[in-house]
């Protein structure tokens, strides 16, 4: 397989898709606000009223439809800027008061503010370095702003074809990036260091339809032993309990508890990345409007949750020294119906 670096990438004719959408609108059937799950201008106006203005940046903007209707219907103080790699801009969004729009490379564009709310509909699916554009942006986030962007875990690998969705998901996790695995949605709430011990090789636009029926591309990355900090702090230890009441988690001071009519499936798995020196089990559960929570072995009451979610299926508790990576998680309890 050929892997491109971002200059063959930006040729591709995947990326210069003539049946993408460019035209999504800030709300309605085909809008931002349906596909994010949140409305932009709702965002932007408690902004406004807070600190008299707010900023929102859009990457891969497309014509940048939304943008100019947003600002024709928020009042002054909002600042609004789009970039996009293709020049394709609706006529009716250039020249418009508090609006500019951006032709450029997401991999080398740098903005000069920060903003209160960062968005990315769709647009990640065609860009080859998705973990460094994640990093990046999420440093240009004012204190409480707000980052959303959809973000297929299954287009990224390791050098090796080793699907990265566990470590990624793991990764994104720690950082308090959060991660809605049904709707492939990244959120965060206020600026963050995405610390990844990940190095980008280059993408493969060959790889076929997303989940979306159209053609993407998928990004490879070299597993580093360390991120860019040379210390990075443990995460805090956290502790999980099952019991007839639902499944409960303890983190960093935290409680969050789940009711059994909220939890969808649970499952277990070995995760292995030799060169990264990761080799643990997770229990994944998964809740029914799309979330999940992620137990590592190494947290307290591990083995017992994955004990008692056996037995509530009337399942004996797994051998888990016998499971292996890269084979198919086990399924320990799932919800009827």
């Amino acid at each position: 397989m050929r892997l491109l670096d971002d200059e063959a990438l930006q040729r591709s004719s995947v990326v210069a898709n003539n049946a993408m959408n460019r035209e999504r609108g800030l709300d309605g059937v085909n809008s931002y606000a349906r596909d994010l799950g949140l409305h932009p201008l709702d965002r932007l106006r408690s902004r406004l009223a807070e600190h008299g203005a707010a900023a929102w940046l859009d990457l891969c903007c497309g014509q940048g439809r939304a943008l100019a209707q947003a600002a024709r219907q928020a009042p002054d103080g909002l600042e609004l800027v789009g970039v996009d790699l293709v020049d394709h801009f609706d006529p009716q969004a250039t020249g418009v008061d508090g609006l500019t729009l951006v032709t450029a490379s997401l991999s080398q564009w740098q903005p000069d503010r920060t903003f209160d709310l960062i968005t990315c509909v769709h647009g990640l699916h065609y860009v080859g370095d998705k973990l460094g554009v994640l990093a990046r942006a999420l440093t240009w986030l004012a204190p409480g702003g707000v980052f959303a962007a959809h973000l297929d875990l299954a287009s990224i690998r390791l050098v090796d074809g080793t699907p990265a969705t566990q470590l990624v998901r793991r990764l994104l996790r720690e950082a308090g990036v959060a991660y809605d695995a049904r709707r492939r949605i990244v959120t965060r709430t206020g600026p963050a260091v995405l610390d990844l011990p990940l190095e980008y090789a280059g993408a493969d636009d060959q790889a076929g339809p997303n989940y979306t029926g159209q053609p993407a591309v998928d990004s490879y990355y070299r597993p580093l032993r360390t991120g860019t900090r040379p210390d990075p702090a443990p995460p805090p230890r956290r502790a999980v309990a099952v019991d007839d009441r639902g499944v409960r988690v303890e983190h960093d001071g935290s409680i969050f508890e789940v009711e059994w009519r909220d939890v969808h499936r649970a499952s277990v798995s070995r995760f292995v990345v030799e060169i990264a020196d990761i080799d643990h089990l997770e229990l994944t559960v998964d809740l029914v409007y799309g979330h999940y929570l992620t137990v590592l072995d190494s947290d307290e009451g591990f083995a017992a949750a994955v004990a008692e979610f056996a037995r509530r299926s009337g399942r004996p508790a797994p051998d888990l020294s016998q499971s292996r990576a890269g084979h198919d998680d086990i399924e320990l309890w799932q919800q009827d119906g």
